[in-house]
């Protein structure tokens, strides 16, 4: 059932003059977030800013819609409902939605931390994020890639490429960012050692027989440099060509509408594919423990990794089939 939208017309106030004492101490909160911004864009990535940018501009075209001024302690349960309903009116996705949610409340703490007022009311509003149509790609499927030969002679080079740096990410953990800027100084004694782009903290993976392949294959200067735009363009073309055609259905809500959907698998598919098919494949060997998983893909919550790898009730089973307990 869709909640009412919040009033057009009269100016509204969500500050809680009876639980704040000094409510005037808060300031506009989207001044407060561009001096976040400002502070840490600094060690952050190109990339960080653009999620905060685009929650500025909603915040912005929110209170001009519902005239109402949005200060540190105006982040209210109640201001976040009819944020969330106004969001959704936008056609944003359920998850879009939560991962904004989650932003503005890290940030409200934040505030509470600069001596900023803030009502703590902000904390009440608990989203959960759904299920996505995310995919992983099973050994045998990456066995598969690995060994396709491309018949048609026609950018059968540029295949080989794509193909070659996905695999190297289906093979280490390492997100895009990283496996598509390898080189022979990354491989040390069958190790993969780089310090990751994002994160900035240093990783060592064992290097799989298909990456030390690789690396001999392109004598050292392994596939890279080329934009993520372009990269997961043509990767869809080669996993089509692959035969990965399995149908995927899944659901998902925007504007506030379940939506479900079938799509052929290679559809799906996508440079961070790598990342979440390594991880899965780690968990399903049964054999590595899940916090040395954890140290290569950086979760820091069990939950989190749980939340992240891909696994079917059939793969769950597959893992337990030999343990004792289902012996006599």
């Amino acid at each position: 059932m869709s909640q009412p939208v919040p009033t057009r017309t009269a100016k509204k106030d969500y500050i809680n003059h009876f639980r704040q004492s000094k409510p005037l101490e808060g300031i506009f909160f989207i001044d407060f977030i561009r001096e976040v911004l400002e502070k840490r864009s600094r060690r952050k990535s190109e990339h960080y800013a653009a999620v905060y940018d685009a929650i500025i501009k909603h915040i912005e075209s929110f209170s001009l819609e519902f005239n109402c001024d949005i200060y540190t302690n105006s982040v209210t349960s109640e201001f976040l409902d009819d944020f969330i309903v106004y969001l959704e009116e936008q056609g944003l996705r359920h998850n879009t939605i939560v991962g904004y949610i989650l932003k503005i409340q890290s940030l409200v703490r934040r505030a509470s931390q600069y001596n900023y007022a803030v009502d703590l009311t902000y904390d009440e509003t608990d989203l959960k994020c759904e299920p996505t149509n995310a995919v992983f790609l099973s050994m045998n499927e990456i066995t598969r890639i690995y060994y396709y030969k491309f018949i048609r002679q026609d950018k059968r080079k540029a295949k080989e490429r794509i193909r070659d740096m996905f695999v190297l990410g289906c093979l280490t953990a390492l997100r895009y960012s990283d496996y598509s800027r390898l080189t022979s100084q990354n491989l040390i004694d069958n190790y993969i050692v780089i310090r990751t782009k994002k994160t900035n903290v240093d990783v060592k993976v064992p290097a799989h027989d298909y990456v030390k392949e690789i690396f001999a294959k392109y004598g050292g200067f392994v596939p890279g440099g080329l934009c993520i735009q372009y990269f997961n363009k043509y990767l869809k073309v080669i996993m089509k060509e692959i035969g990965l055609d399995d149908p995927v259905t899944f659901s998902y809500t925007k504007g506030g509408k379940l939506i479900t959907i079938t799509r052929e698998k290679w559809e799906l598919i996508s440079s961070h594919t790598a990342r979440r098919s390594a991880a899965t494949n780690m968990y399903l060997t049964g054999r590595m423990k899940t916090f040395e998983i954890m140290k290569l893909t950086g979760h820091r919550s069990e939950q989190n990794f749980f939340r992240y790898i891909r696994l079917t009730g059939d793969d769950t089973a597959r893992l337990i089939s030999g343990d004792l307990f289902f012996r006599k």
